[in-house]
């Protein structure tokens, strides 16, 4: 199965929490209010817009950094 990357055409909702993520507005340009329309973590069951039928899923990443202080 290939995956295309959409993440900058769509916009997200607050928050995921874990294996859910609200989308407020699909590729397709269909809004939704804040947690009415999510996609899971799960690739083989991905959730479908009720608009345009596309099928999405999300993966999380984390980046940690350490703050390093500049000397004046």
């Amino acid at each position: 199965m290939k995956y295309k990357d959409v993440t900058k055409d769509v916009l997200l909702g607050d928050n995921n929490d874990g294996e859910c993520l609200p989308i407020v507005e699909c590729v397709c340009g269909q809004g939704f209010d804040n947690w009415d329309f999510i996609i899971s973590i799960y690739s083989d069951n991905p959730d479908e817009c009720p608009n345009c039928k596309r099928k999405l899923f999300f993966s999380n990443s984390i980046k940690v950094y350490e703050v390093i202080n500049e000397k004046d």
